[in-house]
Order: structure tokens, then sequence, then C-alpha cells
């Protein structure tokens, strides 16, 4: 399915402590209509361009546009778009902390929700767009992207350190460390390391620690494991019924279902890092 509908391309380097990819996405509504666009739970935020026609996305059981050039806070549950047409769209994925130094506002205030462009970068985010429809290929897209984080960059508050081993912590225990634990592993006070999270990635402790938890047990469905019993252990769940019912409650169904209908889901196919550096990607064009 991959094909030639989704491209990831590595940021530059001096980016890498606030992006972690792109991601080009360029779906023919024929191949759009077999497949399901809903967006998951995700310990990574990310900014959504399209650069044709925006998806509809259905909000309160109706479909509504959304934003052409919006930021998505971490979700929780969920959320399905539909595309009209063909689907041309540039994602920038976010490390834990990378986005929250260029806003000025806590994550958790569009948590399940989005933020437009427009209002965090003004006419900036018009210019990038047409740069983008005007580049000849992902290489020159993503040497877009570059120029204008680089530049983004020189304006951005700086990354406070201590971030960096809570959260290598947290996504190292797949997000089942308890804070008490973690505090100790980082030599810091609870509250201290509660108020870093907050400021540094946006959301409280234990909303993030849940969204890297869910994320690892997606990544092993995805990997093939139909084994129930051993991914709610390897999660950290010792009641199966729990282990269920939160995975209902952020994927809208239970294990089994999801595993049926897994390979439908072009989040899957999105949300996984890129398998090739950018030269190789470039010459299957």
């Amino acid at each position: 399915m991959k094909g030639g509908y989704i491209r990831n391309a590595p940021p530059d380097p001096s980016l890498r402590d606030y992006i972690s990819r792109y991601t080009f996405v360029d779906f023919p509504i024929d191949a759009a209509r077999q497949m399901e666009f809903s967006v998951m739970p995700s310990s990574h935020t990310r900014m959504i361009l399209f650069l044709g026609e925006p998806s509809l996305q259905e909000v309160k059981k109706t479909m509504q546009p959304v934003d052409k050039y919006g930021l998505t806070g971490f979700i929780s549950r969920p959320h399905l778009f539909v595309p009209t047409t063909t689907l041309r769209q540039v994602m920038i994925h976010f490390t834990a902390w990378g986005i929250q130094p260029f806003i000025d506002f806590p994550l958790s205030d569009i948590t399940d929700t989005r933020a437009d462009l427009r209002h965090l970068f003004r006419h900036e985010i018009d210019a990038l767009c047409q740069q983008l429809n005007q580049a000849f290929d992902i290489r020159e897209k993503k040497y877009v992207l570059d120029a204008f984080f680089i530049n983004q960059m020189q304006k951005a508050r700086h990354i406070d350190e201590r971030i960096r081993p809570i959260a290598r912590y947290i996504y190292d225990s797949h997000g089942t460390l308890r804070l008490n634990t973690l505090s100790d592993a980082v030599c810091m006070g609870e509250r201290t390391v509660q108020r870093l999270i907050h400021n540094s990635i946006g959301v409280p402790y234990k909303f993030f620690a849940t969204l890297v938890r869910l994320e690892y047990v997606r990544k092993l469905l995805n990997s093939g494991e139909r084994n129930l019993t051993h991914v709610a252990l390897s999660a950290g769940y010792f009641d199966q019924a729990h282990f269920i019912h939160e995975f209902h409650a952020a994927f809208g169904e239970n294990p089994g279902a999801y595993i049926r209908r897994k390979h439908m889901l072009v989040w899957n196919h999105v949300d996984s890092p890129p398998q090739k550096p950018l030269e190789q990607i470039e010459s299957n064009h």
C-alpha cells in the first residue's frame, strides 16, 4: 500500500532536537477511498499542511472541513478524516518536547483538537506552503522545510536539558514508570518532574505516560503479535480486563478488532519511522 503514496525524510541534523521526520503524502482519491484515515493516539504532536483540498473531519457525528494548515495537539482517541479529492499533504512530526518552544501556550490547551497555524506563524505559513507546492521533488520540499524551521528556531525558547533524561526513562519503560520511581531515577523531586514535563512537553505526566504506553501497545500489535496476554504483560498491564478497557477507550475498539483491520489504517503507515534513507526514497520516484 505504501508504494508511492507515503514518503518519509529526516530533517536537517540541527533540527533533530525538535523534529523527528517529515512525511509527504500523495494519495489518489480512488486509493484513498479504500483506506481509513483515522489519526491515532500518539505521544508526539505534528503539523499538517494540506497542499491540496483539506479533508473533512468527523465532529459530533457531522463532517466538517479542517484547517488547511493545522497543529495537532496530543490525541487521546481516534479522529476520523475523509479526503474529498486527491490527498496531498506534508506532516512535520515533532519530538516529545519539540513543538512547545515554538508556541506560547501549553499543548494541553489543544488536546484532541487543532490550532490554526495561520494564527501561530501568520503570513509565513502561506509562504512556506507556496514554496512546497512549487518544489520539484521530495528532496527540494525537505530543504524548504529545513530552511523554514531553522529560521523559526532562532525565535524559539531554549529546551530545558533536564527533560531529555525524563523523556528517555518514560519511553524506555513504555510509559509504565510510577512518578516516584521516575523522580528517584532522575534525582529530582516529584513536583519538579511534573512541572518540567508540563512546561517542556505541554501535558501532565500521567497523560503523556499513558500515550507512550498505548503507542507501544499499537506497535506490538502492528508488528504481528497476536497473543493479547503477552501484549498486555509487555506493556505493564497485569489485568487483562484493564488492558482491554484502556485500549477500547483510546482506540474505539477492542484489540482483536484492531488486529483484523490494521492494514486498512493509513495512520499505521504514516506513524511508522522511515525505512530507507532519502537517497533510496528519491530513486523510487
